[in-house]
Formats: structure tokens, C-alpha cells, sequence
């Protein structure tokens, strides 16, 4: 009996493999995208503003008349003395909306700031593995202990020793913030 010889390619395989690359991405992006397209500029900005100690310019405004005045009583009149008085090195990062309009934001701060990737390094013990396969010493390279489980935590920012809060924030017909929770 003939055989038919058919062609073989690795495309099938390929176009299954972009298909599953390409619907992960869309499961994930999809929602991030509606969220960062449903958040009010001023909840951004002062959230920015909030994670950082340099001045974001337009902080003061984003306050109607009401928070503006709550925050002369601190001693904030401006984009500058925001910066001066509450702004911190942090991280921020959209929540979730509320049922009520609210707009929730957690913000971490850093209790022990250092650098995540030379501490990435220091767990994998690279810099001493360097020195090994300088020398020529592929043996002790291979036994120098690469801490994986270390070095994830210091790429997350476990090591960080965060302290995290959330902000609400009701956001007027304006654009301008109302409220604060």
C-alpha cells in the first residue's frame, strides 16, 4: 500500500502557540484597559503626586474649593508645598471602582528602601559567580548558592517592607476631587 507523504511544518504549531499567547493577553489587558480608561485624570495625578517627593504640576487644582481649604490648615497652598508636605517615594496602583462612584487606590511606601535588582543579584550570587568564571573556577560557580526564592522577593518588593494604604476618592461632575476616604 502507497503512502502519501504529507508536508510537515512547524507552523500549526506556531499559530497555536501565538493564538494562546495572544488570547492570555487580551484576558489580561482587556480589563486593564477599560480600568485606565474609566480613571479620572485628578485621582491620577494626585495619586502620582502622593508617590512621590518631586512636584506634579496641577496637584493643588485637582481639590475643589472645600479640600483646598482643609489643606491650607497643613500649610499645602500649592503644587510645591503638596510635594514638600505629604508626597513620599511609594508606588501606586488603580484598586477598583466603587458601587457608590468612589475611585480606590493603594499606595506603598517603602519602609527600607534599597535597590531591587542589585539585591536580585546579590540572591542569585552573580557577582561572585562572575569572579568565578573569571578565573576559570566553573566548579565553584556552579556551587555558589543562587537563592531563587530570595531573589523573587526582592523583585516583588517583599523585601521592601512596605506599608500600604487606600485611598478613595470621590471625584466631582467637574473632574475635580470631593471627597477623600
Amino acid at each position: 500500500m502507497p503512502y502519501i507523504r504529507l508536508p510537515q511544518s512547524g507552523r500549526p504549531w506556531f499559530i497555536a502557540i501565538a493564538g494562546a499567547i495572544v488570547g492570555a493577553l487580551f484576558t489580561y489587558a482587556g480589563p486593564q484597559v477599560v480600568n485606565a480608561m474609566d480613571r479620572p485624570s485628578c485621582a491620577e495625578t494626585v495619586m502620582q503626586a502622593v508617590s512621590t517627593e518631586t512636584t506634579v504640576n496641577g496637584t493643588y487644582g485637582c481639590f475643589d474649593r472645600g479640600l483646598q481649604l482643609g489643606l491650607l490648615t497643613i500649610g499645602v497652598n500649592s503644587d510645591s508645598s503638596f510635594a514638600d508636605r505629604i508626597g513620599q517615594s511609594g508606588e501606586y496602583h488603580f484598586l477598583r471602582k466603587t458601587a457608590d462612584g468612589g475611585y480606590v487606590y493603594e499606595y506603598d511606601r517603602a519602609t527600607t528602601p534599597h535597590d531591587r535588582f542589585q539585591g536580585m543579584f546579590s540572591a542569585l550570587s552573580l557577582p561572585q559567580t562572575r569572579i568565578d568564571f573569571r578565573h576559570g573556577n566553573f566548579l565553584a560557580a556552579w556551587n555558589e548558592p543562587h537563592n531563587l526564592r530570595k531573589a523573587w522577593a526582592e523583585i516583588s518588593g517583599q523585601t521592601q517592607n512596605t506599608e500600604s494604604r487606600l485611598f478613595t476618592f470621590y471625584v466631582g461632575p467637574d473632574g475635580r476631587i470631593t471627597a477623600i476616604k
